[in-house]
């Protein structure tokens, strides 16, 4: 019997390769336990490369999210659409908090609403993929309570939200919606 070999797609490629490599690039700006991806993208003059992260992250999640949902074969909704928004505005307002403290302020709000949503976003997907493949909807729900857990643990040891911890993030949940993302070929 012929072993068939399974290459990586354009979205696993770019979800679970290139996305948490560019993340990790950007951590090492500064020391990652004591800062984080926005005062490394605003306060330490990285503007841009923090604006291409926050877009194309938005981009790489949504479409990570969607290949799930049709994998579920569930319908894709208008609405989900603000999650990423959301992640997108949340860097475009910047990060200063010494100099503009009400933008720093309200990148805060919109990035804590942006980690909100998709978390509900994600966990709505896998409920609903309950309903297809009782088993595998479970696993992802289980999983991401594990990894949200675990980033609050990381939260609660360094009360701050600091690169590491938006790094293990990044890279969590993107592995977790591609591996599932292959369990539904399955």
């Amino acid at each position: 019997m012929k072993k068939t070999r399974y290459f990586l797609n354009k979205t696993e490629w770019l979800g679970g390769v290139l996305f948490p490599l560019y993340t990790f690039f950007l951590i090492l700006r500064d020391n990652p336990l004591t800062t984080n991806l926005s005062w490394v993208g605003n306060g330490l003059g990285y503007r841009y490369l923090i604006l291409i992260w926050a877009v194309s992250g938005a981009f790489i999640f949504r479409m990570m999210i969607r290949d799930l949902a049709q994998a579920f074969k569930l319908c894709w909704k208008g609405c989900y659409d603000l999650t990423f928004l959301f992640m997108i505005l949340s860097m475009v307002f910047p990060y200063l908090p010494e100099t503009l403290p009400f933008l720093a302020h309200l990148h805060i709000l919109i990035s804590n609403l942006a980690f909100i949503a998709l978390n509900v976003l994600i966990l709505s997907v896998f409920y609903q993929g309950q309903q297809r493949r009782w088993q595998l909807g479970r696993w992802g729900i289980e999983v991401t309570s594990v990894i949200l857990i675990f980033c609050a643990l990381l939260y609660t040891r360094f009360l701050s939200i600091n690169s590491l911890l938006e790094m293990f993030y990044t890279a969590a949940m993107a592995w977790l919606l591609l591996l599932a993302r292959r369990k539904c070929r399955v």
